[in-house]
């Protein structure tokens, strides 16, 4: 017998919650290095996706925060390559879901659309 859903992933969730409760303590944003500005948001992404289980809301949501922080052109290498770079990076990540998701939906519903087709309704 199985629990609700919501406790089907418990252990990874506060797996995450602990993570990410680390992550914003260990967190300087008035630092400059590269641990701390690319490193440590890219571990937050990660516990974040522990907690809600959803690459395509972790993915938007980086990729959002990434490509409003992008500035190309900038003397900082940070802002100029990584932050864009990890934008596209989530981009990708987002497509391939979604096209996952697609194909995975048009596989489902394979079998009954050619029933329709051919009129079989009292087929398996």
């Amino acid at each position: 017998m199985r629990g609700p859903a919501v406790l089907e992933h418990l252990p990874w969730r506060i797996a995450g919650l602990i993570l990410l409760g680390i992550l914003v303590v260990a967190y300087q944003p008035d630092q400059g290095g590269a641990v701390q500005r690319v490193l440590i948001p890219a571990a937050m992404a990660l516990a974040a996706w522990l907690m809600v289980q959803n690459l395509a809301a972790v993915a938007i949501g980086a990729g959002a925060l990434a490509l409003i922080h992008s500035a190309p052109g900038s003397g900082d290498w940070i802002v100029a390559f990584a932050y864009p770079a990890m934008a596209a990076v989530c981009g990708v990540i987002l497509l391939s879901v979604f096209v996952q998701r697609f194909r995975r939906r048009i596989a489902e519903t394979h079998d009954a659309r050619w029933r329709d087709r051919r009129g079989d309704d009292d087929a398996p």
